[in-house]
């Protein structure tokens, strides 16, 4: 595969929220100090998107308000960069699951949820905050209650879904918009034993889940997006369920905390991870 690199200087206070930002375009994601408070982000892709990269980047510095950076691109040798990046990367143990690659050869801990999850063209593999923070929420809500009925909303590789299929033994429902994402959720779950128990398609939004009522809903996404789904989540959502919100920074928790409050969904707990908050709401 080939891939293409593109960089730019940046605010390393911006990294985070532009990784996120172009988290469904790219194989990976990183920032580095050039020098002394001198920051560079760096996106590595599949070289057809570089146009809508580049196009992405800009936008991105357009809407907080500043000038375009220069952006310098370059093509990377011909390997199985995904694996390059992922190789080394140790397994991760975040509340109830044990998330690692095909590279670690030792037994999970009997005592934890297993969640083999590979580098992929997805987002979801428990490295960023807003996916441990998802994942510490459901081993939270793992202790007193059980579901039978979750969705996993923008399913990315497919993690929540299958850890919430895993830890309850129950149908969840998985959706995203990119059907790169299905896919992979797909193959993902089938890796993990639960293929039977995934139901996963591409919906934008809520919009394939008309008339369908959820007792668990997880949706890692951007602050944006959840503030403007919150009709929609409510309509979605039993009397009592809850609803895991994440892919949001701190400064940004208390809009989309107003916004479902505005439709009957309160906070029931606030999970912070550095700069990141997952929010554990319920329906009342």
């Amino acid at each position: 595969m080939i891939l293409g690199q593109l960089e730019c200087p940046l605010d390393v206070a911006l990294a985070d929220e532009l990784s996120l930002f172009l988290e469904e375009e790219v194989v990976s994601s990183s920032w580095y100090e050039m020098e002394p408070k001198s920051w560079i982000f760096q996106a590595i892709f599949k070289e057809d998107k570089h146009s809508l990269l580049r196009g992405k980047i800009e936008a991105f510095f357009k809407e907080k308000g500043l000038s375009i950076p220069k952006i310098m691109g370059s093509t990377l040798a011909d390997q199985d960069w995904v694996a390059a990046v992922y190789r080394d990367f140790p397994p991760l143990i975040i509340g109830q699951f044990y998330i690692y690659g095909s590279h670690i050869q030792d037994h999970p801990p009997a005592d934890l949820i297993p969640l083999h999850i590979e580098a992929a063209t997805a987002f979801g593999s428990g490295q960023h905050e807003s996916t441990e923070g998802c994942l510490k929420a459901l081993s939270l809500l793992g202790e007193y209650h059980s579901f039978s009925a979750p969705l996993d909303m923008g399913c990315g590789s497919g993690i929540l879904a299958i850890a919430m299929a895993a830890m309850w033994q129950v149908p969840v429902v998985a959706c995203d918009n990119d059907p790169e994402a299905v896919r992979v959720t797909l193959e993902n779950s089938h890796k993990n034993a639960v293929g039977r128990l995934i139901h996963a398609e591409v919906s934008e939004g809520f919009s394939r889940l008309q008339n369908k009522t959820f007792d668990m809903i997880t949706a890692n996404i951007l602050a944006g997006p959840l503030c403007q789904m919150a009709e929609d989540a409510d309509r979605a959502l039993k009397p009592g369920g809850f609803i895991v919100l994440s892919g949001l920074l701190n400064r940004q928790a208390q809009d989309v905390i107003d916004a479902y409050r505005s439709v009957g969904i309160r906070l029931f707990n606030q999970i912070f991870i550095g700069e990141w908050s997952t929010l554990i709401m319920r329906k009342e």
